[in-house]
Order: C-alpha cells, then structure tokens, then sequence
C-alpha cells in the first residue's frame, strides 16, 4: 500500500503537504482576501506609516510566521534567512514540507523569482525532493498608506512556470546571461503561455533550457538522468 508521501508525488497530482493545505485554507477561512493593513515603523518614540511597497514581501513572511504561532502552527526556518525554504513545515530533517513564500503587486504581472536558474538546476542534482516544494503565493494592493490582499494561491513550481518567446523555461534574461526563473500568468485565462501540466514536463523543460543555454550547454548533457535518479533517490518514486 502507498503512504501518503508516495501517493503525493505520483505524477501530475496537484497534492499539497497538509500543513501547506491547512495554512491556505485557513488562510481562506479568516478572510485574508480583500482584508486590509498598513506597514508602521516605530523608532525613538516616533512612529511613521509606510507608504512604500519595496520591503512588503520580507514583511509580510515575518507577519505570516506570527500568524502560524498564534495559530499553533509548527513550523521551523532554515539558519540563513536567505536560503530556500521559506519555512519548514516537519520538524524532522526528512526533505518534506518545504514551503515558499511569494508576493507581487496585483496591478502588474507577477514577476517574482521563482528561483535562481543556475543554482536551482544544480542543486536539483542533489536536492531533487525540492521539486515537491509548495508556493503560497499573495497579490496585493498598496495605495495611500495601506495594503490589501487581492488574492492567494497555493502551487507546485511547475503549476506557476511555462515556457517563453525565447526559452523552454521563461526566465529573467540580462545582457544575454540567465539570471532567474520567472513564473508566467498562472492565473490568467488570456495568457500566452500556460503553465506545465506535470513536475516532470518542467523538469524536462529546464533541460532544454541547460542545453539552448551557452554557459551551461557543455556541462549539462547527464543533467536529466541525474536529477531523475536523485529524485528518485529521495522519495521512491519516479518523476
């Protein structure tokens, strides 16, 4: 008989941890859609309300960990703030829960990184059990000192990229060099490109990316086989 974990991870199920899934849902339930807040910084006695969005995103995961501990919610972070995950929703080392967190502003597209592009396909060799990782994902409003929540979403990586004009996996191109991997309109019926359908149309996408991609073309022709066999490695299952 399969565990939970084994029949979360057969191919194109659109399944969520269940802590991830219980943090949407609850989410949901206190209406955080269309509620409303505004950024204060206190300092010396004197107080100011924030009309800048640029430092939304930090502040908000540090109001989303708040939240899971009034709630009860275990969680544990990572020693460097900056390294992926987000959070960890197990409290044993075992490579699940992995949940991110992302914001845009609802008024433009979603242009968040998803990922570095080179350092996420490299550690895919690896760490092939973050393809499983989950995405809370919020759009916000912030107009004359106050913000809204517009929306949010929990999804797997390959429910939020696709490909591009120019390469299999859109991404964030400067001066002809691959920077990050960058979502497409998810959440758009008119968008060009849609997301993929599985972890594994992504997986093979981002090969296609590793090959078209000068820099990383030479060094990338086992990349598939060893990302499939980690992964498989990890979990037991195929990708």
């Amino acid at each position: 008989m399969l565990n939970s974990r084994k029949i979360s991870q057969l191919q194109g199920l659109m399944t969520y941890h269940p802590i991830a899934n219980h943090i949407y849902k609850l989410l949901i339930q206190e209406q955080v859609i269309h509620s409303e807040g505004k950024i204060i910084f206190n300092f010396l006695n004197t107080s100011i309300e924030i009309n800048d969005k640029s430092a939304f995103g930090y502040l908000f995961q540090e109001w989303l960990a708040e939240w899971m501990r009034q709630k009860e919610i275990k969680f544990r972070t990572t020693l460097n703030t900056q390294e992926f995950p987000d959070f960890l929703l197990e409290q044993d080392d075992n490579n699940i829960g992995l949940l991110e967190i992302k914001t845009f502003d609802y008024h433009a597209s979603a242009n968040f990184d998803v990922a570095n592009f080179r350092a996420y396909c490299r550690s895919l060799k690896k760490q092939a059990y973050r393809l499983d990782a989950d995405y809370l994902i919020f759009a916000y409003e912030f107009k004359n000192y106050r913000f809204k929540i517009q929306n949010i979403w929990l999804k797997k990586i390959w429910e939020i990229t696709g490909k591009s004009d120019y390469y299999p996996v859109k991404c964030q191109v400067k001066q002809n060099e691959i920077v990050n991997i960058r979502p497409v309109l998810w959440y758009s019926l008119r968008a060009k490109y849609k997301p993929f359908n599985s972890r594994l149309l992504f997986v093979e996408a981002l090969y296609q990316n590793l090959m078209q991609y000068k820099n990383t073309k030479d060094d990338s022709v086992d990349w598939l086989k060893e990302v499939k066999n980690n992964y498989l490695f990890h979990t037991g299952a195929q990708i």
